[in-house]
């Protein structure tokens, strides 16, 4: 077993008693201030926290009335905490981490569940409403906020959200004219830019565009080919936003999101030689995509009923070439194409607000095609592993699924301070695979063309309650049970017809929740707490039979834990955040492992044990401003087999500067105590993340 520590407990526990002495220091110098000062004086400089309005299940709520635990964070204050990519926003969030494959390609790990290698992933993120099936949608881009929704989400999101959802909701056109800019300058030749304005174009008509650009050569050096932009990525995206009101309650909005990136794939290290940012490969590799997703989205009330209605069409492309032996030798490269081309309408009705029983019914049509291919090719040195030098092992398919949902939500006020939500959602859901595999040398086939075909259905029945007991207007207490799905799928990517012939049937998750949700002090204190249980069933992993690597449902799993949260305005302009996860996450059964070994009783991987994070942001009136956040993260394992360890690791992140009437100009920091951790693993080689960043904002604004 690799081990390797990543801070010395000495340093683990000063970072960790410097942050919370800082905040206690804070709490107590805020509360003196107030205790001098008079009553009329308190009440004047008295600051209440904002209400957070959140569409986790797809209607507008205080985030305190939603029965589930949910991590949000707006967007100003992203921006003052400098969180530009998920990764960096889970950092903050309880139970909840990442999974790096490269620059763009990342696994969000709910409570433990979504951290395995297999086909369609058991989480997503929802764009405006919308499932986007894009790599590159890792970065935020002019947000309102994101919520982070754990557990089984199936009931209202559907298909591929048994580990949860990450709610993605974007910024709108405003009554009057806004502009906002803003240019950094990092380590690693890192330049970053982004615009974003918009306003009325009539009366009744707004826009706004966003626009950002990102350029970097990356923190890893190549010393076999003697580089140190192996890992540079160069992306551009950009959306636009078109709203026309009819009326006040007959809104109809077009946005059309569009994105590219392409750089290098020098990511992989051996894990003999530790956590290392500098790699042997003889292939640099790729990294490459582009997105276009337009959406139509019209919203419009008659009486006490309101009409949503959700259009959207995604065309996407993401390619990766990688040399799958991590090694100066030319053995094996991976070269992978996958498009997609997605529709689907969603129509929604509620209503009931000013009634006993509120409601919400909805039909979702999907129609979809995935072409993919595959090539492993064998380099000069393949000899070395037995394999003929220049052959390449070719899989190609075609998945075209076309799919209906029904859903539907009642909330009943049974006795005054009971509130009982029931969830149900019905999903259907046929695909037809098209697939072809070939052996060749030099272009020329070396053995017969493989064709195969098929089609299959599948059909998913998720539903969901919950019990709420309503404290007070400002605190109550919940439990709930969800059931999460993910779709029957082929193994499309495959260079082996008999890992192709059968498919995976759906996977499914339950979630058992309890709560507390309160608004304290005043409306200054906000406070959330869960404990949680997910079975994890029927789970599509990679086995051997009959010396054949397969998908098959065949491993089960649970996972339980403690999440605790809180929001604290500790005086004006003084903001504070802390969060602590505690998890424990293992297979219940998983034998025929490619490996050999029976997995069962191993920890689920890519899960961090436990997590403590705190953020402080303060804003003074003479404009100067600073930020601080630190995220403990502990140990988890990065495989299966519980053979590559990554011990606890602290992150610490600043940032300082002068804001204006319109300027600003900051001077940050992530990592500061470069700190050097696993971020991936793949077979015996490891991917570092981000090491110590110095860099240069400046805003212009108004």
């Amino acid at each position: 077993m690799m081990q390797r520590k990543k801070a010395a407990p000495s340093a683990v526990f000063s970072a960790v008693s410097y942050t919370v002495g800082l905040i206690l220091f804070t709490a107590v110098a805020a509360f003196a201030a107030e205790g001098r000062a008079s009553q009329e004086e308190r009440a004047r400089n008295m600051v209440e926290l904002g209400e957070i309005t959140v569409t986790a299940q797809k209607q507008e709520e205080s985030v305190l009335e939603v029965p589930a635990n949910v991590t949000v964070m707006d967007g100003y204050a992203m921006e003052d905490l400098g969180i530009d990519n998920i990764d960096e926003l889970t950092d903050l969030a309880p139970n909840i981490s990442v999974d790096k494959i490269d620059s763009h390609v990342t696994q969000v790990v709910f409570r433990g569940i979504g951290g395995m290698t297999n086909m369609n992933k058991i989480w997503n993120i929802n764009v405006d409403g919308v499932t986007v099936p894009y790599a590159g949608v890792d970065m935020f881009m002019d947000v309102e906020r994101v919520e982070l929704m754990r557990g089984s989400q199936g009931s209202l999101y559907g298909r591929n959200t048994g580990a949860g959802v990450v709610n993605v909701i974007t910024r709108k056109p405003t009554p009057e004219f806004s502009f906002d800019s803003a240019l950094e300058i990092e380590s690693y030749n890192t330049q970053k830019v982004r615009a974003a304005f918009g306003g009325p174009l009539s009366e009744n008509q707004g826009y706004r565009l966003a626009l950002v650009y990102n350029r970097t050569d990356g923190y890893m050096e190549n010393s076999f080919l003697n580089s140190d932009d192996g890992s540079r990525q160069e992306q551009f995206s950009g959306r636009f936003t078109f709203e026309n009101a009819f009326s006040e309650d007959n809104i109809l909005r077009l946005s059309v999101t569009g994105d590219a990136y392409n750089g290098g794939f020098d990511d992989y290290v051996p894990v003999v030689f530790g956590t290392s940012t500098t790699t042997m490969n003889n292939e640099e590799g790729k990294s490459k995509g582009h997105l276009f997703s337009p959406t139509l989205t019209w919203e419009r009330a008659f009486g006490d009923v309101a009409l949503t209605s959700i259009t959207n069409y995604s065309a996407s492309n993401s390619q990766t070439v990688f040399d799958q032996d991590s090694s100066p030798f030319d053995l094996m490269v991976l070269d992978y194409d996958e498009n997609f081309k997605t529709f689907t309408q969603e129509i929604r009705l509620s209503g009931g607000e000013s009634a006993d029983v509120e409601w919400l019914a909805g039909v979702f049509l999907l129609k979809e095609e995935i072409d993919l291919l595959t090539d492993f090719r064998f380099g000069d040195d393949a000899g070395l592993m037995l394999m003929p030098p220049g052959l390449h092992m070719i899989g190609g398919g075609t998945i075209e699924g076309q799919g209906a949902a029904l859903f539907g939500q009642l909330i009943l006020h049974p006795l005054e301070k009971i509130e009982l939500r029931a969830r149900l959602r019905l999903d259907y859901e046929e695909r037809e695979l098209t697939w072809q595999g070939k052996s060749e040398m030099g272009g020329v086939p070396i053995a017969p063309v493989q064709d195969f075909s098929r089609k299959d259905d599948w059909f998913g029945v998720m539903p969901s309650a919950s019990l709420a007991y309503i404290i007070d207007d400002r605190q109550r207490i919940y439990g709930s049970i969800d059931r999460g799905y993910k779709v029957g799928d082929y193994a499309a990517n495959q260079v082996d017809i008999e890992a192709v012939r059968e498919p995976v049937d759906p996977e499914y998750t339950l979630t058992y929740e309890i709560g507390y949700k309160g608004l304290l002090a005043d409306k200054r204190l906000e406070l959330s707490a869960a404990a949680f249980y997910i079975d994890w069933t029927d789970m599509q992993v990679s086995v051997v039979k009959d010396n054949v690597a397969l998908m098959l449902n065949a491993a089960e799993a649970h996972s339980y834990g403690l999440e605790l949260e809180a929001r604290w305005r500790a005086a004006g302009g003084l903001d504070l955040l802390a969060g602590f996860g505690w998890l424990r996450g293992e297979f219940d059964r998983y034998d025929n492992h490619p490996t050999g070994q029976n997995m069962a009783g191993n920890k689920l991987p890519n899960a961090n044990e436990y997590s403590f994070s705190t953020g402080v942001r303060y804003r003074h009136n003479s404009g100067f401003f600073t930020s601080f956040s630190a995220a403990l993260m502990g140990p988890e394992y990065l495989d299966e087999q519980n053979l590559i360890e990554q011990e606890s690791y602290l992150l610490l992140n600043a940032k300082v500067g002068y804001e204006g009437s319109d300027w600003a100009a900051y001077v940050y920091g992530r990592n500061l105590l470069d700190e050097k951790y696993l971020v991936h693993s793949f077979t015996d080689a490891g991917r570092a993340g981000e090491p110590l960043v110095i860099g240069a904002e400046g805003r212009y604004y108004f």
